[in-house]
C-alpha cells in the first residue's frame, strides 16, 4: 500500500508540474505575440502617416511615381525609430519607387521582407501602392529573450512550489488513510453507532448459522 501511495503521489506531482510548465509556455507565446503587435503598431504609425500624405497627393492628381518629395518624409520617419532600417514607397507591381535608403529605389526583390505595410488607396478605394516599413528583427529577438528570462524566473519557483505542495498533500492524505485503516481494524475505537451495527450484524449472522445448522433436524421433527 505504501508503494502504491508513493507512486500516486509522484504521478500527481508530475501532473502539477506539467500544468505549470504548459501554463508558462502559453503565457510566453501570448506575451510574445503581444510584444510583436506593440512593436508593429509603433512602426505602423510612421507607415500610416506616409500613406495618408501619398493618398492626399494622389487625390490632387499627383500620381505615386511623381511624388518625389516624399523621400524627405520617408527619411525623417525612418530616423524617428532607430530599429527601422528603411521605409519604402512601393507601387502596385511591387517595385520600390522611393525609399529612405537610396539604394533600394527601383528594386523589387525583398520589398516586403521583414516588414509591415500600409496600403495606399485612390479616391475609388483601389489599392495603388503600399508603404513598407522594414525593421531590424533583433528588436523582436531581444524582447523574446527578456520575456523568456522573466517567465523562467517566475515559473521555476512556481513549478517547485506546485510539486512540493502536491507531495505534502499526498502524504497528508496517505497518513489519514492509514489511520482510518488502523481504526477500522480495531472495533473498540469505533463510534457507538458503528459498534451497535456490528453487534446487530454479528447476532444476525449467528442466528442464520444456528438455523442452517439445525435445519435438517427441524425438518425430521416435523415429519
Amino acid at each position: 500500500m505504501t508503494r502504491t501511495t508513493l507512486g500516486l503521489i509522484a504521478v500527481f506531482a508530475l501532473i502539477a508540474a506539467a500544468c505549470v510548465a504548459f501554463g508558462a509556455y502559453f503565457s510566453y507565446v501570448t506575451l510574445l505575440n503581444a510584444h510583436r503587435s506593440i512593436i508593429e503598431a509603433r512602426f505602423g504609425i510612421a507607415a500610416t502617416r506616409v500613406a495618408e500624405v501619398a493618398e492626399m497627393a494622389d487625390s490632387l492628381g499627383i500620381r505615386l511615381p511623381a511624388q518625389a518629395t516624399l523621400v524627405t518624409m520617408l527619411e525623417r520617419e525612418a530616423r524617428s525609430e532607430p530599429a527601422i532600417t528603411s521605409i519604402d514607397l512601393v507601387d502596385e507591381r511591387g517595385s520600390v519607387l522611393f525609399s529612405s535608403s537610396p539604394g533600394r529605389a527601383g528594386t523589387s526583390e525583398g520589398a516586403l521582407r521583414r516588414g509591415l505595410s500600409r496600403p495606399i488607396r485612390n479616391d475609388l478605394g483601389a489599392t495603388i501602392g503600399q508603404v513598407v516599413v522594414r525593421y531590424d528583427p533583433q528588436i523582436l529577438a531581444a524582447g523574446a529573450q527578456v520575456l523568456g528570462a522573466d517567465l523562467t524566473r517566475i515559473a521555476l519557483p512556481t513549478l517547485v512550489a506546485a510539486g512540493v505542495a502536491t507531495v505534502l498533500v499526498g502524504l497528508l492524505l496517505a497518513a489519514g488513510l492509514r489511520r482510518a485503516v488502523r481504526r477500522a481494524a480495531q472495533p473498540d475505537s469505533w463510534p457507538p453507532a458503528a459498534k451497535a451495527a456490528l453487534v446487530s450484524a454479528t447476532a444476525a449472522h449467528r442466528g442464520a448459522a444456528r438455523l442452517a445448522a439445525g435445519g435438517p433436524e427441524s425438518e425430521r421433527g416435523h415429519a
